[in-house]
């Protein structure tokens, strides 16, 4: 807005991550040989809605801070959204992308 730069950063408001540990043995005996494995895991997942906040920083003073939605819910820009964002001086702005 009127030649200043506002710089910050987005990050996801409704991401949940989860995680699970699994612990197993298994025994196999044929005859007089018996054999013996032992494994363990660790799953981690994460899922996101593609809504996003950013508190952005401008270089005459100016602060804005925006809700987006991103088009692709793992908040890869490049997909496009929309949002808003309102200044520091209370004026609303509208984007897309």
């Amino acid at each position: 807005m009127d030649g200043e730069i506002f710089k910050g950063r987005a990050v996801a408001t409704n991401a949940t991550t989860t995680f699970g540990n699994s612990f197993g043995t298994a025994t196999a005996t044929s005859g007089t040989q018996t054999a013996t494995a032992v494994g363990s895991s660790t799953v981690i997942g994460t899922t996101m809605s593609g809504n996003f906040k950013a508190v952005l920083l401008g270089s005459k003073g100016s602060s804005m801070t925006c809700f987006f939605n991103y088009a692709d819910s793992s908040g890869f820009t490049s997909m496009g959204g929309v949002g808003e964002c309102q200044m520091s001086s209370g004026k609303m702005i509208d984007i897309t992308w």
